[in-house]
């Protein structure tokens, strides 16, 4: 009998490749077209969008949920409204909250405080949502509007724009 010399292929089989490929489509594809409900959303141009901290936030938290006592640290929130020395209005997740501050006057000028606070004025401040029926804070000169519930006391602003 004649022998006919059989030689061994090395390498991987061509359909692994194939079966590679596959899976490597599949994961593109279900990378591409996952549904995007809990990733972030990134803003443009003049977009701002107030947050609050994580530490603050109470599950399934929105501005008008914000609870009376809770500690608040938001960034990035546009004045709308200027109520008085020492009180404003703020868009904050996209409710118009009251905010109430202290600030020590300025000398020499009767006007202005620590803060030059104007309608939309961008700003970063921490505090404590109150009740409006407690009244306003010792040492704030504002007036809570009637029909108001619960407002912001800032212990601290800083002006971001």
């Amino acid at each position: 009998m004649a022998e006919i010399p059989v030689d061994r292929k090395s390498g991987v089989p061509g359909w692994v490749w194939v079966l590679l490929a596959l899976f490597v489509l599949a994961l593109l594809a279900w990378w591409i077209l996952d549904d995007d409900d809990g990733d972030v959303v990134e803003y443009t141009g003049n977009d701002v969008v107030a947050e609050q901290s994580v530490d603050t936030m109470a599950a399934g938290s929105a501005a008008g949920a914000l609870m009376i006592g809770e500690a608040v640290d938001l960034d990035n929130v546009r004045v709308t409204s200027l109520v008085g020395d020492m009180a404003f209005n703020a868009d904050v997740n996209g409710q118009n909250m009251l905010v109430l501050f202290n600030q020590e006057p300025t000398p020499g000028d009767a006007t202005e405080g620590e803060y030059d606070i104007n309608p939309g004025s961008i700003i970063n401040m921490t505090g404590t949502v109150r009740s409006a029926a407690d009244g306003v804070p010792a040492n704030v000169t504002a007036q809570i509007p009637a029909g108001t519930e619960k407002y912001i006391f800032a212990d601290t602003i800083k002006m971001v724009n």
